[in-house]
């Protein structure tokens, strides 16, 4: 009986390679793309440059819309998805690092950064005694915030601290007096007007419409938080992946992003 079982396992665990194999190189070959689309400003660099230049090169592209991130990376670890481009590194960490998954980035892409708004001021020169300051309330926009209102000279943080996890109890100079308040970054745009100035991240003004003339100064990005293409550990060096690749680096999107008449002067192109 052991004779005969021997090489019918050996055949069967010869498919079973052989089917993983062609399943490995279909994957690699793959010319259908899907798409994630969680909330977020960036997703025009994919509707108006990157699908075009892939389906010159023969991809079809589809879009496939998600509520939030972490629904467009649960999509991308059960394959419903290729990629998307909407989280940054330090978030991808925390994602993979809570729920065992290995995805990775391809790419940094052109990113939008925090910004400092008024609709009263022209100039971050003309900062007053005691003016208010409204500040994203999640943990990773209120560093950003108080990074940069450090670039700018209004705040002085405690030397040790990681810029990446600042908040306000790391400031140890404060001489215009400034109050601080924190918010919801949604509600920021909508606040404007009542208050001197607000701290937002640049997609948040964009989707609300307020417009670039009222952006006053941008944070300088940490890596960390540059936006990225994510994909499957195994589909990192395929050969779709290096045309997201190519797409995402390539004139057209230099163009694109400070040039188009919609979103000029909000991306900054990625350091690294």
């Amino acid at each position: 009986m052991k004779k005969i079982l021997y090489p019918v396992a050996t055949l069967l665990l010869g498919g079973l390679l052989a089917a993983c194999g062609q399943q490995d190189q279909q994957d690699a070959d793959k010319k259908d793309l899907k798409v994630g689309m969680p909330p977020s400003a960036h997703n025009v660099l994919v509707e108006k440059v990157v699908k075009p230049q892939l389906e010159a090169e023969g991809y079809t592209v589809t879009f496939l819309t998600f509520s939030s991130l972490r629904d467009a990376n649960t999509a991308l670890v059960e394959g419903g998805v290729d990629f998307h481009t909407a989280q940054h590194q330090a978030y991808l960490d925390v994602y993979n690092r809570e729920t065992g998954q290995d995805l990775v980035s391809v790419v940094h892409t052109p990113s939008i950064p925090a910004f400092i708004y008024s609709v009263k001021q022209d100039s971050v020169d003309n900062i007053q005694e005691g003016e208010s300051v409204l500040i994203p309330n999640d943990p990773s926009n209120a560093a950003r915030s108080y990074a940069l209102l450090q670039k700018i000279g209004w705040i002085k943080l405690k030397p040790e601290v990681d810029l990446a996890v600042a908040t306000k109890q790391d400031i140890i100079e404060n001489p215009k007096n400034l109050q601080f308040t924190e918010v919801d970054s949604a509600l920021i745009p909508r606040l404007l007007d009542e208050i001197d100035y607000g701290v937002m991240p640049g997609g948040v003004a964009l989707l609300a419409g307020i417009g670039s003339e009222y952006a006053l100064a941008h944070e300088t990005f940490l890596p960390d938080l540059e936006l990225m293409v994510t994909v499957k550990k195994k589909d990192e060096n395929s050969q779709w992946a290096k045309d997201v690749r190519k797409a995402f680096q390539s004139d057209e999107m230099r163009d694109f992003i400070e040039n188009d008449p919609e979103t000029k002067g909000w991306f900054i192109w990625p350091e690294g």
